[in-house]
């Protein structure tokens, strides 16, 4: 799991042409084009796009001027729904971002700072961190790149980031405690100096899009899922939704453009799974077959 775009992705990322809309899982661009989209923030969006009452709930807070670092019992709401969704924790804390939420964890990790000490960037060590450290997202248990072992897990597995179904614009870290414990130890502090509490519209929209991601969960299963098998032979391998590269990482770049090129987003990183649209026609997902063996 990445906390940011690496430089590649980005890059990639920069070929789609301007989107003058986004909903559900279609992208909508100036050159007129309709894109389906198989990226969904790397499950951010997986509910889809635009989906819900998270934007409404935005709106209001905006007009009641909620967009400062207010107390809020928002907080508490979220903090709620949260370890309802996710029982296998107990506790949790909200940082301003998860590159803020990484940082205030890697400073208590061995590892971290002796990359650094070697000279290796920030960038490098937090990405080295990152892949060790657990995970929890929206259908989480279908993801093979989440670690499994707690004895092989930064922290040793104690603590968690949990990827909430929420668009990027709105997201910020959360780290998931086994126990109030977890928390206590001085080397993970509430805040760090560079650090700010999340405001009142965030935790406010956070909460609504989780919400409506509870419901949406229910109608999905594998007979859903398995409906985009007969498109992906030799392009992806499928775990639940999500699908991983069945092809060498040195030929994710052309086949990125490729499938921008026949109106298909997919991840544009390698080692991050693209997904299963909740819905799409088979004219949209053919164009993949003809990808395959480039």
């Amino acid at each position: 799991m990445r906390m940011q775009l690496s430089p590649g992705a980005q890059a990639r990322l920069s070929a789609l042409p301007v989107m003058g809309r986004a909903r559900g899982w279609r992208l909508y661009g100036a050159d007129g084009k309709r894109y389906l989209d198989m990226w969904a923030d790397g499950g951010r969006s997986a509910a889809g796009r635009h989906a819900g009452g998270s934007g409404r709930i935005a709106k209001e807070s905006i007009d009641r001027g909620l967009d400062a670092a207010f107390p809020s019992f928002w907080e508490k709401r979220l903090e709620k729904a949260v370890l309802a969704w996710l029982p296998g924790y107990s506790s949790l804390r909200f940082f301003a971002s998860d590159t803020e939420a990484l940082l205030a964890l890697a400073s208590s990790d061995g590892n971290f700072t002796a990359r650094i000490g070697a000279g290796t960037t920030l960038r490098e060590a937090l990405d080295a961190f990152a892949s060790s450290f657990r995970f929890e997202s929206p259908f989480g248990k279908y993801r093979r790149d989440y670690k499994a072992d707690e004895a092989g897990a930064a922290l040793a597995g104690r603590l968690a980031f949990a990827v909430l179904p929420l668009a990027g614009a709105w997201s910020f870290g959360v780290v998931l405690g086994k126990d109030p414990e977890d928390f206590a130890d001085a080397a993970i502090p509430r805040r760090t100096e560079f650090s700010a509490a999340v405001p009142a519209i965030k935790l406010a929209t956070a909460a609504r899009a989780l919400a409506d991601f509870r419901v949406f969960e229910k109608s999905c299963d594998e007979r859903r899922w398995s409906a985009m098998d007969p498109f992906i032979a030799g392009i992806f391998t499928r775990s639940g939704p999500w699908l991983y590269p069945a092809y060498a990482e040195s030929e994710h770049d052309r086949i990125f453009h490729a499938c921008l090129a026949k109106g298909i987003v997919i991840s544009p990183e390698y080692d991050e799974p693209s997904m299963v649209p909740n819905e799409f026609n088979a004219g949209e997902a053919t164009p993949l077959r003809s990808i395959q063996g480039i």
